[in-house]
């Protein structure tokens, strides 16, 4: 983001918190006027209204629950990507809970072994794919990393749906199509973010060499005498590392970006398969079927905040516990970190409540991936006002990976 605007990024962070509320409203309100019973084991319901708008309130929401990630206060304070997290685990608990208060208490708490053995492996692997969350957006940024991680989700969640919870699949080369683009996609983000990197550098050689010769101009030095001049600042003006070593510091936070993308991904894909369990009952690991009268998408949330509540300190301390005993603490940097945390928190919350009615009629081989088409927004965001892809070469690139993935996932959705 070239400047900020603090009055405009608050505003369209509140902005983004009322439309999200509207959604889960929507839902509750279609659920209670127009309620329809939620498929059996290996069945979806392709004309149920509700399963699309859980698809199109995840949509929204996941595609805007990032923006605060990247608030320059939170960049400024270099905040550990677990700090931030007890902020955000906080918010989701709570706003999950609140929901539930809302919409779903009516059946009263669901707690036993089962749904909270469920609620525990759901937060945990949730805290871990959001800890990768942070890591990925701040490393590659908001529109790159949903495309990696929402990609792989489509692929892991698809995998899920046929081998496991038989979801069936009418046109195998279909199915296997839509991968294929999926992973072109992929590349084609990959080559998108290096086009821009690349564009970046030249603008930026191109700037200091105009103001070095503007400089130098008055005192009869040429334009070569100056570009040598620029690129010996370039290099050793402060310290500042090599052009060389700075571009394998680069490179080594691409990597680190990318990786932590694909274990967004590889949890994320994995992350509604409890909440099929909690309501069909898994009895290979002796999970009994929820038998209650309110949704399981509700009736599941009590377990779920429960879950983040345990293992959120259990994980911390695992993070943390080897520093803390060395003698070095975390700094919450509550001041500039705490609203952030909170709000991207109830972000996600929402989202994840949409996500859960689209798993549960649409399917866990159809509807949680079209959730992921919420790799839009991100890039709209990280194009358009993060200013992260530069260069209209790399923006058509990266908009054409977005269309073929989006492509994808359609086609997985028509094989399916």
């Amino acid at each position: 983001m070239a400047a900020f605007n603090a009055r405009l990024h608050w505003s369209l962070a509140i902005a983004v918190l009322v439309i999200s509320t509207c959604f889960v409203a929507a839902a509750i309100f279609m659920d209670r006027m127009h309620h329809v019973e939620a498929p059996v084991q290996g069945e979806t319901d392709m004309e149920a209204a509700i399963g699309w708008l859980g698809v199109c309130g995840a949509v929204f929401s996941f595609g805007c629950f990032g923006i605060l990630m990247k608030t320059p206060s939170v960049q400024e304070a270099n905040c550990d990507c677990m700090v931030f997290q007890c902020y955000y685990s906080f918010a989701v608990a709570v706003v999950c809970m609140l929901i539930w208060l809302a919409a779903g208490s009516s059946g009263g708490l669901t707690f036993n072994a089962s749904s909270l053995s469920m609620g525990a492996v759901f937060a945990t692997l949730w805290i871990i794919s959001q800890v990768c969350c942070f890591n990925a957006v701040n490393a590659i940024g908001i529109a790159v990393y949903p495309v990696i991680s929402n990609s792989l989700t489509i692929f892991v969640s698809f995998v899920w749906g046929f081998a496991i919870f038989d979801d069936p699949v009418h046109s195998w080369p279909g199915a296997l199509g839509a991968l294929v683009l999926i992973l072109v996609g992929v590349c084609l983000t990959a080559a998108s973010s290096i086009i821009s990197d690349r564009h970046a550098q030249k603008q930026a050689r191109r700037l200091l060499l105009a103001s070095q010769h503007i400089q130098l101009s008055a005192t009869g030095l040429g334009v070569d005498t100056a570009r040598e001049l620029g690129q010996g600042v370039c290099d050793t003006d402060c310290g500042a590392p090599s052009a060389a070593n700075r571009k394998s510091l680069a490179a080594g936070t691409a990597v680190f970006g990318v990786i932590s993308a694909c274990l967004l991904g590889l949890c994320n894909g994995s992350l509604m398969v409890f909440l099929n369990c909690f309501q069909d009952g898994c009895h290979a690991i002796g999970i009994q079927a929820y038998e209650g009268s309110v949704l399981p998408p509700l009736a599941f949330l009590p377990s779920l905040a429960a879950g983040i509540m345990v293992m959120h300190p259990v994980l911390f301390c695992i993070y943390w516990g080897r520093s803390i005993l060395a003698g070095r603490r975390p700094q919450f940097h509550f001041s500039k970190v705490a609203v952030s945390g909170l709000i991207t928190g109830a972000f996600w919350a929402m989202g994840n409540f949409n996500a859960m009615f689209a798993t549960v009629y649409l399917g866990q081989t159809i509807g949680f991936p079209l959730t992921q088409c919420c790799l839009i927004l991100n890039g709209v965001w990280g194009i358009l006002y993060y200013r992260e892809i530069k260069g209209a070469t790399a923006i058509c690139t990266f908009v054409l990976a977005s269309a073929i993935v989006l492509a994808g996932a359609a086609l997985d959705g028509l094989s399916c």
